[in-house]
Order: C-alpha cells, then sequence, then structure tokens
C-alpha cells in the first residue's frame, strides 16, 4: 500500500487526488493541508509522517509561498516528494536542488503525458530549428482562476526553445483546462504544434506514473521527462 500525503488538498488539483485516491486499492490517504491550516503542525501530523518513511510519498500542488517549508517537510522525514506547484523562482529551484542531495524529488509544470512527448520532441528538433532560422511563438490559454502568467507549461516549452526571437502571450478565459499553442515560424513555411486538456484527469494520470517511477529512485530531481522517456 502506497502511503500519500496532499498539501493544497482543497484546490483542483488535491481534490482530483484525493478522488482517484479513493477509487484504487494501491494507495491510501495519510492526510493533507491546505493554504490555510499550513501552519497547524502538531502531533498529528508528525506521527502520519513518521509511518510514511517507508513506502510514502508527499504530493505538493500548494503555493510557491510554501514550497521551501514543505520542503524541509520531505527533508526531515526523508519522504520522497513530487512537486506540481507553479509561480516558483531562481531561489526556489536551487532549495530544491540542495534537498534532492537527500531525497528523491520530480517536478513539473505540466504531467500529461502529451504535453511531455511534445517536449521530447522539441528537446531533440531544437538544434536544427536554430540551424535553420526559426523562430517561435507561444499562446497558453487557461480559465481565468488560474494565478500564473506565463504558465509553468510555458516556460517549459521556453525552456526547451532556446531561440533567439522568441514571444509567450497569455490569455485567461474562463472554464478553460489548458490549451497552449505553439508556432515555429521561418521565412517560408510554419510548424504548428496544439496541446488541448479535455480533462483534469490526465494529470492524475501522469502524478500516479510518477508515484511508481519515484518509489524506486535514489535521491536525485527528476523532471517528468525522466519519468516517460528514461
Amino acid at each position: 500500500m502506497i502511503k500519500i500525503f496532499i498539501f493544497g488538498i482543497s484546490g483542483k488539483m488535491g481534490k482530483s487526488i484525493v478522488n482517484f485516491i479513493k477509487k484504487n486499492k494501491n494507495f491510501i490517504l495519510m492526510g493533507g493541508i491546505n493554504k490555510k491550516n499550513f501552519l497547524k503542525f502538531n502531533l498529528k501530523y508528525i506521527k502520519i509522517f513518521l509511518n510514511m518513511k517507508k513506502n510514502g510519498i508527499i504530493i505538493d500542488f500548494s503555493s510557491s509561498n510554501l514550497n521551501n517549508k514543505i520542503l524541509l517537510t520531505s527533508y526531515k522525514f526523508k519522504i520522497p516528494i513530487i512537486i506540481g506547484t507553479t509561480g516558483l523562482n531562481f531561489n526556489h529551484f536551487i532549495y530544491i536542488k540542495k534537498i534532492s542531495n537527500f531525497i528523491p524529488i520530480i517536478i513539473s509544470y505540466n504531467m500529461s503525458i502529451g504535453l511531455n512527448i511534445i517536449n521530447f520532441c522539441l528537446s531533440n528538433i531544437n538544434f536544427y530549428l536554430k540551424k535553420f532560422n526559426f523562430n517561435s511563438i507561444i499562446l497558453d490559454i487557461h480559465h481565468n482562476k488560474k494565478k500564473d502568467i506565463p504558465s509553468g507549461t510555458s516556460l517549459m516549452l521556453l525552456s526547451k526553445l532556446k531561440l533567439i526571437n522568441l514571444n509567450c502571450y497569455s490569455s485567461r478565459i474562463k472554464n478553460v483546462l489548458g490549451n497552449h499553442l505553439l508556432y515555429i515560424i521561418s521565412n517560408y513555411e510554419m510548424i504548428k504544434l496544439e496541446h488541448i486538456v479535455f480533462n483534469r484527469k490526465i494529470f492524475i494520470i501522469g502524478i500516479f506514473y510518477s508515484i511508481f517511477w519515484l518509489l524506486k529512485k535514489k535521491n536525485g530531481c527528476y523532471s517528468m521527462y525522466n519519468v516517460f522517456f528514461n
């Protein structure tokens, strides 16, 4: 039985993860904390984390402001962690890298299979896009409650497309789960890639791929690229 603890349990992703766990006998939900009660660490939570040292995973879909404290919890109790929280800055990544020397960590802004296949493709063609003078434009469209602009997924794509002229535009529209359009353009032709999320369940599938994969790994910092393609 794999033991799961969720930071951000009352958010959209947190609720979706809980619903999945309830339907799957391989997992048990040990507990969760939302943003409002994060500071209420007490004996109850300490006992839970001590019980999770074997076959336990922490999942973080909370807030970038809490990321360092959550990482410290994972480090103290030696529990692997999956981070899906967006809005992280350079200092966050330095701390994540530091903690990954002691526990295995997966960090990803998008855990869907399709988007990571696009990332895989871009990693392999980026050299040729530079060679033949392609530029690119990214358009990300999400629901109007999404806080980070540009989206974390756009930042992932930007990191793969290290081209000279690279532009990113964001739009927030009610009820759109996630839509990313990528235009790769030369003077003579254009390549268009589009990824559309129909159901939030695709992120949950990616998360649970990650759980099984991470439990077998040594200390280190990993991405969904490692989960799906290594």
